[in-house]
């Protein structure tokens, strides 16, 4: 459920009524980027094709879910992830990452719609 796709935020509901609202700003990106060293879109490919980490997917969903204004660790996500299942935590993350790359795209072509 997306609470507010421009600004790229989406709400994630987890077992025992947990929500948390997560976004994927462009600071979230470089982020992401800076922690994993990698850029975002290669992250998504090497998720689509089954080769992003456990590891890289914990610290994705936990950069996007500090960035919506949540006080997270690592160790709060993985419990998470636990409970839903490592193949809901991937499912998560890839959602995520297109959030952001869309939210980029939205955002560019909003920009140049001005200039015109």
């Amino acid at each position: 459920m997306s609470i507010n796709p421009i600004k790229a935020e989406k709400l994630l509901n987890f077992p025992n009524d947990v929500s948390y609202k997560a976004r994927m700003s462009l600071d979230t990106m470089i982020r992401i980027e800076n922690a994993l060293g990698s850029a975002l879109l290669k992250l998504g490919n090497r998720l689509a094709g089954g080769d992003l980490t456990l590891t890289e997917c914990i610290s994705i969903l936990t950069l996007a879910i500090r960035a919506g204004g949540n006080d997270v660790k690592d160790n709060d996500i993985k419990r998470i992830v636990d409970q839903i299942g490592i193949i809901e935590g991937i499912k998560i993350t890839g959602e995520l990452i297109a959030l952001g790359l869309n939210a980029s795209e939205s955002s560019e072509e909003s920009s140049s719609e001005k200039k015109n």
